[in-house]
């Protein structure tokens, strides 16, 4: 854009004139006047400068006159009248390291008095401070928005992690009072069968009896002993007195399970330690056991259960929590089996450490994920469907132990958890 019409300085610069040109040369704002037909009349010091510049409008880039003073933008502003667009401002040359600003363009036909276009002007302000403090502000408005729904995220899962706790507690509850029924079940049945076993003998010695004191009688007298050869045929005695016994020896066998479930669900129900408030010695392969009676029936319907069981030294731990670390890995060896697979549970010992896995053939994790499974409420699994806190868990109960986790996972071939735990802990810890 060439310049025309600069001021003429041997003009007297107390005319109006001259002073209404100054004054808009002082302007931290770009003046521009012109021709109806776009061809500039006047700009001021700033407006040369912000020609300058380069000149963008969503994906329109290039010189001010692209920009702005294109032939449609000019034809729309005299459709229109007045328009109002905000531009970018960038450098021609990167190496300057000149901020890009942001000018917000007032443009306007100037009338002649009769509603005919006598010229154009155009007014730029920049805007940049204004603009990315509004920017600033969305920033923080997605910031706090984000931060509310992690909050509110949160607040969920923690409101699950309370409710599995307070169920934890009253499954405690629930199998101590069971527990005691069941005691009594379980030795009356024993005694029970004392009982039988002794009735049936007395009544074999009477039917022996009886059969020698039935030689004995008169034809007439054996005629009395038909009501009871009736009975014994109604009510199948034979097969009664060798059935009985198999019958009670089933039922103490099923209670015998169920005060082992309880049981087992009484010590995983625990606060986190042994009834002492001490590390203890303890047989790993028992808790696996034990926290295998507790999510069998989950598992069952899903996955074979594979054990190989090596023969393990006791090693000093918290038994209560590495049951906890064991049913968090089995639930999700169980959940990442979409219909039916397979869950392998492995044991090994070393010099100074044993070692469980526990291995699914399941759906896997991908290489993305693997790096976040630890971190607590960090979870896949749709929401209510998980808390995001069993691995989380299981980490800190396995580091607390000294230990380590090591995971290798193949998506769409299984995921193999390790768990070492070393046999003894520091003497700071034992003591």
């Amino acid at each position: 854009m060439s310049v025309s019409n600069e001021i003429d300085k041997s003009k007297d610069l107390w005319s109006p004139e001259s002073l209404s040109l100054a004054a808009l040369d002082a302007l931290q704002d770009g003046v521009w006047v012109c021709e109806p037909d776009g061809a500039p009349l006047y700009r001021n010091s700033v407006a040369k400068a912000m020609e300058a510049r380069v000149w963008s409008r969503a994906r329109l880039v290039g010189s001010i006159e692209e920009v702005v003073f294109n032939d449609d933008n000019l034809n729309q502003l005299r459709e229109c009248g007045r328009q109002s667009s905000e531009y970018m401002l960038g450098s021609l040359d990167d190496a300057t390291g000149e901020a890009v600003a942001v000018v917000a363009l007032e443009m306007q036909v100037l009338s002649d008095g009769t509603g005919n276009c006598a010229g154009l002007s155009f007014h730029a302000r920049d805007v940049s401070r204004e603009w990315r403090r509004e920017q600033t502000l969305q920033d923080r408005n997605i910031e706090l928005v984000e931060a509310y729904s992690r909050l509110k995220q949160t607040q969920t899962q923690l409101l699950q992690a309370e409710k599995m706790a307070s169920i934890g507690q009253l499954a405690a509850g629930v199998a101590h009072e069971i527990n005691n029924p069941i005691g009594y079940v379980h030795s009356n049945l024993g005694t029970l069968t004392t009982y039988v076993r002794g009735v049936f003998s007395m009544i074999d010695t009477y039917e022996r009896l009886c059969e020698r004191l039935w030689l004995a009688l008169p034809a007439e007298l054996q005629s009395l002993s038909a009501p009871v050869e009736l009975i014994k045929q109604q009510i199948d005695y034979d097969f009664l007195v060798q059935d009985l016994p198999h019958l009670l020896g089933e039922s103490r066998e099923g209670i015998e399970r169920v005060k082992k479930i309880v049981l087992d669900l009484r010590d995983f129900s625990r606060d986190g330690r042994d009834d002492s408030g001490e590390w203890a010695l303890a047989d790993v392969r028992r808790c696996i056991e034990s926290t295998l009676n507790i999510v069998r029936s989950e598992l069952k319907y899903k996955a074979e259960i594979v054990l190989s069981f090596a023969e393990l030294p006791l090693i000093e731990c918290i038994p209560s929590q590495l049951n906890q670390v064991f049913l968090n890995l089995l639930i999700n060896a169980g959940h990442a089996i979409k219909e039916h697979g397979q869950i392998a549970i492995r044991t090994s010992a070393g010099i100074s450490e044993i070692c469980v896995s526990v291995a699914d053939d399941g759906v896997g994790i991908p290489k993305e994920n693997l790096a976040r499974i630890f971190d607590p409420f960090f979870t896949t699994k749709p929401v209510g469907s998980g808390t995001g806190l069993g691995l989380a868990l299981s980490y800190g109960i396995v580091n607390k132990h000294h230990g380590r986790i090591e995971v290798s996972s193949e998506p769409g071939l299984g995921t193999t958890f390790s768990v070492f735990l070393p046999l003894r802990q520091p003497a700071s810890i034992a003591a």
